[in-house]
């Protein structure tokens, strides 16, 4: 299967698909089917191509290619989805968009029995693409932001601590002085009572 360039289907775009049957002895029928519906009235069948113009939502669905010959059938199928059209239109031109896609069937032949490869191909492929890219930009955006509030936090924190900090030993040396200060008072208060008692025992 080879997709279109253009990756997408959509609405008013015209879609050409060509089944290329390869086996031995060669496949002589080579036909198109949708498998889910009948094939839609705009859709134009010639031997192993497919051309549907004009695709809208409606011509969603598996379409299948079945090639066979006197060994056995083999067949591929092509799931079709048809995305809305663009926001932006573009300028006018004189040539209609045409999304190509080429499926090849393998019929191997043995003595007695075909192998088949059945395949299925879906045209959805370039818009899971185009998701998973814009994700994972969205993904690296909000990894980026998360790392800067947490790096913008951890400094407000380590200014806030170092603040606390200093006070801390402010209070404490403070404290420190007011200790000496009692000690002093102590030391004086018991002086004054030695004094005291060595005047009681003067005069007795």
């Amino acid at each position: 299967m080879t997709y279109p360039l253009q990756g997408l289907t959509r609405e008013g775009d015209a879609l050409e698909l060509t089944c290329e049957a390869i086996g031995k002895p060669q496949p002589v029928m080579v036909t198109w089917v949708r498998v889910d519906d009948e094939m839609p009235q705009h859709a134009v069948l010639s031997g192993p191509n497919l051309f549907i113009n004009n695709l809208n939502k409606t011509d969603n669905g598996t379409y299948r290619c079945e090639a066979s010959n006197i060994v056995g059938k083999a067949h591929s199928d092509y799931m079709l989805y048809v995305y809305d059209p663009p926001t932006t239109i573009p300028p006018p031109t004189t040539t209609t968009t045409t999304t190509t896609t080429t499926t090849t069937i393998l019929t191997i032949i043995t003595d007695t029995t075909a192998t088949t490869e059945p395949a299925v191909h879906d045209s959805r492929a370039g818009e899971e693409g185009s998701i998973r890219a814009v994700d994972h930009a969205v993904i690296g955006g909000v990894v980026a932001v998360v790392v800067f509030a947490m790096l913008c936090l951890l400094i407000i924190l380590g200014r806030y601590f170092a603040r606390h900090k200093g006070t801390y030993f402010t209070h404490e040396a403070k404290g420190a002085d007011d200790a000496a200060d009692a000690d002093t008072a102590i030391i004086n208060a018991e002086g004054g009572q030695n004094n005291s008692e060595e005047k009681k025992e003067y005069f007795i």
